[in-house]
């Protein structure tokens, strides 16, 4: 690993109308441009993606495969990096320009801190940053009640994902959840309250399939039930707790038939019959709430 490079991945399925605007993003940052790599995996792209960006940007490193899937495409690009740390970025979002700078800063001020991300904006300019931004610490009992980040906004230390062994494609949908709460239980992981990252609605993208989300949640979960550095009470109470937010989700969106079914898995499972009540308490009456609240 080449100390204090960033490999950036990209990987990219027919991304033709905006992949050039992430990589511009990544040639813009102040950490400085002879300190990246730039690797984009075209994951059989029907569009010329993967020719497109290499004709405007010759020095990426590009990768084509035959569809993989978003874990086999990043791993790819993690197996091809060659820096210390490596940063994600999806080919329909861009960066601030400094964002890696001042995820770096935090990888050097904490050597246990293995893994740095950010919040997001959705389609409109970037605040300009304060000299110091708001770090929130996030431990894993707090990850897997949310999934806190965005893959475009992670940075992770190279060695760290290499222990991890990267993605896991057996839970896809839901497999950057995993990584990131695989990552808590081995290193420290922090998020910079600001927004550095602009993700970008597209029609095709996988989180406006809830549904398929709330599904893909279930093998992950199911996954880290019985190794879950938490007690089993609380795991059911979290996993009670998803079962009813997306239930809500369903309902507010008036899409009923799912949100029985949802409802429906607490029903016919008695282990979460209790801890819903518990859930229920603690994390669905507050959330209701705060939502009422920024309704006034």
């Amino acid at each position: 690993m080449q100390a204090g490079l960033v490999s950036v991945v990209i990987p990219a399925y027919n991304a033709r109308d905006t992949i050039l605007d992430a990589v511009a993003s990544v040639e813009r940052q102040t950490y400085g441009k002879d300190r990246f790599e730039i690797i984009v995996v075209d994951d059989g792209s029907t569009d010329g993606t993967g020719e497109w960006v290499k004709s405007r940007y010759p020095n990426v490193r590009l990768a084509v495969l035959s569809n993989r899937g978003p874990s086999g495409a990043r791993n790819h690009g993690i197996s091809m990096a060659c820096g210390e740390f490596v940063a994600f970025l999806d080919a329909d979002d861009a960066w601030q320009e400094n964002k890696i700078e001042y995820q770096i800063r935090m990888l050097r001020e904490d050597p246990e801190t293995g893994l740095v991300a950010s919040d997001w904006i959705r389609g409109r300019d970037f605040p300009e940053p304060p000299p110091k931004v708001p770090v929130t610490w996030i431990s894993y009992p707090e990850m897997l009640r949310l999934n806190r980040f965005q893959t475009s906004t992670v940075l992770m230390r190279h060695a760290v994902l290499e222990q991890l062994e990267g993605f896991d494609s057996s839970v896809d949908g839901a497999e950057d959840w995993d990584l990131w709460l695989r990552t808590s239980v081995i290193a420290r992981i922090a998020k910079l309250d600001w927004p550095f990252v602009m993700y970008r609605d597209v029609p095709s993208g996988y989180s406006k399939d809830v549904w398929r989300v709330y599904e893909t949640m279930q093998p992950m979960l199911e996954k880290h039930r019985h190794t879950a550095p938490v007690s089993v009470k609380e795991f059911a109470e979290i996993e009670a707790w998803h079962h009813l937010r997306f239930s809500v989700a369903f309902f507010l969106m008036h899409d009923q038939g799912h949100a029985w079914k949802s409802l429906n898995i607490i029903k016919k499972s008695p282990r979460l019959w209790l801890p819903t009540m518990t859930a229920s308490a603690k994390y669905l009456i507050p959330f209701l709430w705060s939502r009422l609240r920024r309704r006034k």
